[in-house]
């Protein structure tokens, strides 16, 4: 695969500064690999737990790094962002060797992990997370390898304006979650900033308010022209079927939470229509790289990787080797440090590149729509220039 060539190539350069003495060139470099395995959140975590572990064994297929396999350690905080501090603490008491630390396409549970590791003094890379402020909050080991939700609502934002022609908003946000306040926040001001009105703005601890947010939608005059729903992926089919057995018919719009098979399924059993999400770059990515890893995964797993959190958990493990191999080493510091100046990086879904003093890539924006169960590629929002 051509985008592992430049970590590939980097392992020779590690051989011939030492980054391992031969008394231990056999122990393997662990990462701690934390995602919610199982629960509700398993919709986009395992996908990205399953697209690392591809990197890792093509990477080891390939001789390692210097000479040192790459071992990936699980820990599965099953859906419950409570127990992950501990659990992430209790997973590097028990592996005191790991020199890093990946997980997570959900940004509170990003938050309590990052924490964990930047008091650790060791890199962590976020697959999947978007909060923008999360990197900055916790501190200089943390990085992402996707856009921050300022980019993806705006691309929503512009999509909704300047295509389906929408001129009047509602907005509902499930108030629990980091990533849901935040992208439901940023669309409103993105909307906003674009010319449009947010007629109606509703904040939730829980789905068990929408229908009351979706009767004020039916009684507004002038109608809504569509709503955006900042949910995350266990609830989400199920505000959709209420969304639609209430008779609202206008387009409902969301972020990346909903790039989940179960929404496929529920659209397909239910003949629904008119679904909206943005997400990273995967549909329509026909490139060489991305047939062999869709190949790959169907092989290893038994299915095509279901949504982009797949190859995102790839690009991760990728992104962590490449940056070992310019640093010349596995000592923290200098992996963080070589992260910091990764400029260019060419991975599955997109390129990633840090702007001096930043931590969140700028990428292109996918907006899927999904209708009777197919989904198909809309726009693609280019990605912001790196300042």
């Amino acid at each position: 695969m051509r985008f592992l060539r430049r970590a590939l190539a980097g392992a020779v350069v590690l051989s011939a500064l030492g980054m391992a003495a031969p008394a231990d060139a056999a122990e393997p470099i662990r990462i701690i690999a934390a995602f919610d395995l199982t629960g509700g959140s398993a919709v986009l975590d395992l996908p990205s737990y399953k697209g690392a572990m591809l990197a890792a064994d093509a990477i080891n297929a390939r001789g390692g790094i210097a000479g040192r396999t790459v071992e990936l350690i699980p820990v599965d905080t099953e859906s419950r962002p409570e127990i992950v501090a501990a659990k992430v603490e209790a997973a590097l008491a028990a592996n005191p060797d790991a020199v890093a630390g990946i997980g997570y396409s959900y940004s509170t549970e990003a938050l309590d992990a990052g924490r964990v590791f930047q008091a650790k003094g060791l890199p962590f890379v976020s697959p999947g997370a978007t909060d923008p402020s999360v990197p900055a909050a916790v501190g200089d080991f943390m990085f992402y390898a996707a856009y921050g939700d300022d980019a993806q609502a705006a691309a929503m934002a512009a999509f909704a304006r300047d295509r389906l022609g929408v001129a009047r908003v509602a907005v509902w946000i499930d108030s629990r979650d980091l990533y849901t306040r935040t992208v439901g926040r940023d669309f409103e001001a993105s909307f906003r900033a674009g010319g449009g009105a947010v007629v109606l703005v509703r904040a939730d601890d829980g789905p068990d308010g929408f229908p009351a947010f979706l009767a004020r939608v039916k009684a507004a005059e002038p109608p809504v022209g569509a709503l955006y729903v900042a949910s995350l992926p266990g609830d989400s089919p199920g505000l959709i079927a209420t969304a639609r057995a209430a008779g609202t018919a206008v387009p409902l719009l969301s972020g990346d939470g909903w790039d989940a098979d179960t929404i496929v399924a529920l659209s397909k059993a239910q003949g629904l229509d008119g679904i909206y999400f943005t997400t990273h770059r995967f549909l329509g990515v026909d490139t060489p790289a991305m047939q062999a890893f869709v190949a790959d995964y169907t092989r290893r797993f038994g299915e095509a990787p279901p949504n982009a959190f797949a190859p995102l958990g790839f690009d991760t493990v990728n992104l962590l080797a490449d940056a070992m191999a310019r640093a010349g080493s596995v000592e923290p510091g200098a992996v963080r440090d070589a992260l910091a100046a990764t400029t260019g990086f060419q991975g599955l879904v997109g390129p990633i590149g840090y702007a001096p003093g930043g931590r969140v890539p700028k990428k292109e924006v996918a907006v899927i729509e999904i209708a009777a169960g197919v989904e198909t590629l809309r726009w693609v929002a280019p990605a912001e220039p790196t300042r």
